[in-house]
């Protein structure tokens, strides 16, 4: 018995691989400029993963898992949303320039007429 609670005694952390993988799909998508894009999805995530962290410490196994993997997944989205916003505002851009240059191309033709 004494055997039992001294393994018990060094026991890792409660917190689950799924929340170790939380916290780094939410530092990666810190790396982000989330906040333009992504930032609510940012916010859950992290809500989430302190939701794991105190339903682990109350022994709600069950929970803490389903809720580290919902922070995974809602950094995941902020990172995707936020891949999605910047593409779009370079297209947008890449547009613009595009359209710019062929407004000079016509003037410059009218020009040389």
């Amino acid at each position: 018995m004494t055997g039992v609670l001294a393994a018990c005694a060094t026991a890792p952390t409660p917190h689950s691989r799924s929340y170790v993988e939380g916290q780094v799909a939410i530092s990666n998508a810190e790396k982000m400029p989330v906040s333009t894009y992504g930032n609510q999805e940012l916010t859950v995530a992290r809500q989430r993963l302190e939701a794991s962290r105190i339903a682990s410490e109350n022994g709600e196994a069950g929970l803490a898992e389903m809720l580290a993997i919902e922070s995974i997944v809602s950094s995941d989205l902020a990172v995707a949303k936020t891949k999605a916003g910047v593409t779009a505002a370079t297209n947008q851009q890449l547009q613009n320039q595009s359209n710019a240059m062929q407004q000079e191309m016509l003037r410059n033709n009218k020009v040389s007429k």
